[in-house]
This record gives C-alpha cells, structure tokens and sequence, in this order.
C-alpha cells in the first residue's frame, strides 16, 4: 500500500502544472505521510505476525493498535539517537560502550518524525504555505528512506526498533 500512496502523493504534487493548488499540495504531505505510517506499521505487523497470506487477517487487527504518537515518540528518540537509558542498559553495546543505531532506522525514524509535523501543518494550519518542489522533495525523501530500510538486513536492531513503534510508550515510562 505505501507504494501506491507514494505514487499517489506524487500526482497530487503535480496536478497542476504551473501553479499547484494548496489543497493538492497539502493532500500531497498527509498522503506521503501515511506512506511512512502504513510502511512501517505493515512491517512491524509482518515481523510480529507473519508474511503468509493466512496471516493476513491477524496482521491486520493488530495494525489497529498503533497510535500515532507514541510511534513519533520512538522515532524522535531513535532519529535522534536519545533512547533513554533505561531501555537500552541491558542492549549490546559497540567497542565505545555505545548502542548503535543503523543510519537506515535512523533516516526513516527522522523522516516519520518530520512528516508527521508537516501532515499536522497541511491538515491543520491553513497559514502555512507549501511549495510544490518542497513537497517532491518530501516524497522522494519517504520514497528513499523507506527503500534504505527495506534493503537493511533482519537484525535485532531492526527488529528492536520496529517493536518499539507499538510499545515505546510502556518502555519508556519503566
């Protein structure tokens, strides 16, 4: 799904040729944003449930589960690299003493974080005023960084974060 929201994100940046209206470019942000979201929820779903088409139905009900900012509260802390202490003092750490995030899970939590703040704007805050070069470079940004960490191996980082997307809120409150 994320792919035909990406495309479809892209013809509502370029509907109009010369002067894009602000609702298409708006509707551009909160598709592409959705993009992200759908990606990510369908990819933690798969790793919790199963890729089998007879998994469907289960994948699906728990896609039901995620909220929308305590998914942008992990991403923020692994965009930025802050998990709290306390979730990461029992986690392998680097040759420096360090938990070390991959850059793919880093640039895809970022760009989340980032399209979630623009999609508030485009649905929300009639002031604000988008440029329809901003807005392709928004898509291609989701476009690239979901490839980057589709491409990036199984690993219990991966893993890891992509859990914490449906259980940072309890994580981080123990």
């Amino acid at each position: 799904m994320h792919k035909d929201l990406i495309d479809l994100a892209r013809t509502l940046a370029g509907i109009d040729q010369r002067k894009p209206r602000q609702a298409s470019l708006r509707r551009a942000v909160s598709t592409a944003y959705y993009a992200v979201f759908h990606y990510l929820v369908d990819e933690v779903c798969r790793v919790q449930i199963g890729t089998q088409n007879s998994q469907k139905e289960h994948r699906r009900v728990l896609a039901r589960a995620f909220v929308h900012t305590s998914m942008k509260d992990a991403c923020s802390s692994f965009a930025g690299g802050t998990l709290k202490a306390t979730i990461i003092r029992k986690l392998p750490r680097d040759a420096n003493g360090k938990y070390t995030i991959p850059v793919e899970i880093m640039d895809l939590a970022g760009t989340f974080v980032e399209l979630q703040e623009k999609r508030h704007l485009a649905d929300y805050d009639l002031s604000e005023r988008f440029q329809k070069a901003e807005v392709l470079t928004l898509i291609d940004q989701v476009e690239s960084h979901i490839d980057q960490f589709h491409s990036l191996a199984i690993s219990d980082t991966r893993r890891f974060f992509l859990a914490c997307l449906w259980a940072y809120k309890e994580l981080k409150s123990r």
